[in-house]
């Protein structure tokens, strides 16, 4: 039976079931297979717990670093698919911390920022804006993805 919940978070709810099926469920499964299979829930949810921790928090913060940088780029560049695409960014904004809102005012905010980095490609001018495109690209999301595989391990190797 599951233990009663003292933190109702999302993550907490998720590490709940982690350990009911770490200590009730591998317990009893004599298969190889569902233990690997089990192992690959496991992780999922581990992942889907750092997740949703901060994943709003995350969005939040990307979609403000992205606004940022199009309308540097805009004004630098006064290219005009920024211009219009980071003007849709911020009038499609919804304002609300709902996550699927959230996930299309990232969507929006994201082709302004496809947009801005085509514009510096297009101009050897830009080159240090595009740099620092390509840098909130890869560090940003890279350092996230970092966070949330951190407890990744080889189905199978402990």
């Amino acid at each position: 039976s599951l233990v009663m919940i003292v933190r109702p978070t999302t993550a907490q709810l998720l590490r709940d079931v982690r350990h009911e099926l770490a200590e009730v469920v591998v317990p009893e499964v004599q298969s190889t297979t569902v233990r690997v299979t089990l192992e690959q829930i496991d992780i999922i949810l581990e992942q889907c717990a750092v997740r949703s921790g901060s994943e709003i928090a995350w969005m939040v913060e990307e979609i403000d670093e992205i606004e940022a940088y199009a309308a540097d780029v805009a004004d630098a560049t006064g290219d005009q698919a920024t211009i219009d695409a980071l003007a849709a960014g911020r009038s499609g904004r919804s304002g609300s911390l709902q996550l699927d809102d959230l996930a299309d005012d990232y969507n929006l905010m994201s082709e302004a920022m496809s947009c801005a980095i085509e514009a510096c490609m297009a101009d050897p001018a830009q080159r240090p804006l595009r740099e620092r495109g390509v840098e909130i690209l890869r560090l940003r999301r890279a350092e996230r993805e970092t966070v949330v595989r951190a407890n990744w391990r080889l189905v199978g190797r402990g």
